[in-house]
């Protein structure tokens, strides 16, 4: 599943050491960071569950269906990354939905349009025991999706990521007060 992901680099090696050693000090870590970001990203997750859903239903109510890619808002946290230069990350996914993975409504619109490259003509192709080679041509797939998005809700990033760039000088400030607590240095700021 894409997750949209914002990181705050910190020490990994701290994290590791504590959660390999100091298993009390992780889960209150975690705890601390939650508690201090979670008054930052619930109005975030509330504005785009409740103002951006509405102006989706109306403008794009093709997104609301029982399939996989269907819309049903979006969920934001903050989470411990034991990666080498991030100290956290913010995830905003979509919402359970009906498939059993969750929805990917709000990954696919929040990312949609990003083109790193010209788009194939032709899909990739694979194999299948009864038929042969598969593939399909692009006649312009997600062109109108994306097109759609851009005019009503700007460039990619439209939903979550722009909201966290606004909040960006908060959100480090609390990070860094924990990350004072507990001992950790940050080295980069929000990318």
């Amino acid at each position: 599943m894409a997750e949209v992901y914002h990181h705050l680099t910190g020490s990994a090696e701290y994290i590791r050491e504590l959660k390999n050693y100091e298993k009390n000090l992780l889960p209150a870590l975690r705890k601390k960071l939650n508690s201090q970001l979670t008054p930052i990203l619930n109005p975030i997750e509330n504005k785009i569950n409740s103002s951006d859903t509405s102006k989706l239903k109306s403008e794009m109510p093709d997104m609301f269906h029982d399939g996989r890619t269907q819309w049903s808002g979006v969920e934001v946290k903050a989470r411990i990354s034991l990666r080498p230069k991030d100290l956290i990350f913010i995830e905003g996914k979509g919402r359970g939905g009906n498939s059993l993975d969750g929805a990917v409504g709000f990954e696919y619109a929040e990312l949609a349009g990003i083109q790193r490259r010209p788009p194939r003509e032709r899909s990739k192709g694979w194999g299948s025991s009864s038929v042969g080679y598969h593939s399909y041509t692009y006649n312009g797939q997600g062109f109108a999706f994306n097109r759609k998005l851009r005019k009503e809700f700007g460039k990619p990033g439209r939903f979550l990521w722009k909201r966290v760039l606004k909040r960006k000088p908060d959100i480090e400030a609390k990070v860094q007060s924990v990350a004072n607590d507990f001992g950790i240095k940050l080295s980069k700021r929000l990318s």
